[in-house]
């Protein structure tokens, strides 16, 4: 068997029958999301993922998915979401940011489109996208002070932490009736526009991210204070925001 897909499409037939002959009539919806639901899967980089929705029986005996699991990991599927529809439907004031992305950039593979027509609440976005930016800077000054010395590591912590804003940066557009676009880079860049961020700035950050530039320490130093206070200034727009519109 072919261990890395060239595409997410490739896997499709054999994916559904191994859960099929694994889970048969619990599983009521096989959803691709993420890189390979936006066209951007690279093979023998990006992972593929799925959103796996099973019957209430099926979501209590997952004994059968712990080898399935396994196999294809082996071929950069990571490991699925399971969730009944019960939980997704009760869980939309809680992680309402990771369902818009889903249902913004998702691909049928098998049964019902279960993410079509949630009603994610502008109210319960807003606060987890306020929750999310103060502690992703409350986490980015932390690391920042405690790797500060070493190049390699603080290079590495920006390009772990800069990639989470890109679905911050897609709520903080919906939330404000704002196309999406796409591809990630340019959600990236309109979210920057749209809070009034320096877009020159974090069109260098994303080069720092992509390995396309690698600053020596003491300019590193200023890069990261200043994402850091690009940071801030995102905690405070949202902060500034009239939170009687997200209702």
């Amino acid at each position: 068997m072919k261990k890395i897909p060239e595409s997410p499409e490739a896997i499709f037939e054999d994916y559904i029958k191994d859960w099929q002959a694994a889970f048969g009539k619990e599983i009521e919806s096989i959803i691709l999301y993420g890189s390979g639901a936006r066209g951007e899967y690279v093979a023998g980089k990006s992972d593929i993922n799925f959103l796996i929705v099973l019957t209430t029986p099926g979501i209590t005996a997952l004994r059968p998915a712990i080898e399935l699991v396994e196999k294809w990991r082996k071929r950069n599927v990571a490991v699925p979401l399971l969730m009944t529809r019960t939980y997704l439907d009760g869980s939309l004031d809680t992680f309402p940011m990771e369902f818009l992305s889903m249902q913004k950039h998702h691909q049928v593979v098998f049964g019902e489109d279960a993410l079509a027509g949630l009603n994610i609440s502008k109210t319960h976005l807003r606060m987890q996208i306020e929750r999310e930016v103060k502690g992703k800077l409350l986490h980015l000054r932390e690391n920042f002070l405690a790797v500060g010395l070493d190049r390699d590591r603080l290079l590495l912590l920006l390009r772990q932490t800069l990639p989470a804003f890109e679905p911050l940066f897609e709520a903080l557009l919906h939330l404000r009736d704002q196309p999406i676009p796409d591809h990630r880079r340019e959600v990236f860049m309109q979210g920057v526009k749209l809070a009034g961020l320096d877009q020159s700035f974090f069109d260098k950050l994303l080069k720092v991210a992509a390995q396309e530039s690698k600053p020596y320490r003491n300019e590193l130093w200023e890069v990261f204070e200043k994402y850091l206070l690009q940071i801030r200034d995102l905690a405070l727009f949202i902060d500034a925001m009239d939170k009687n519109q997200s209702s």
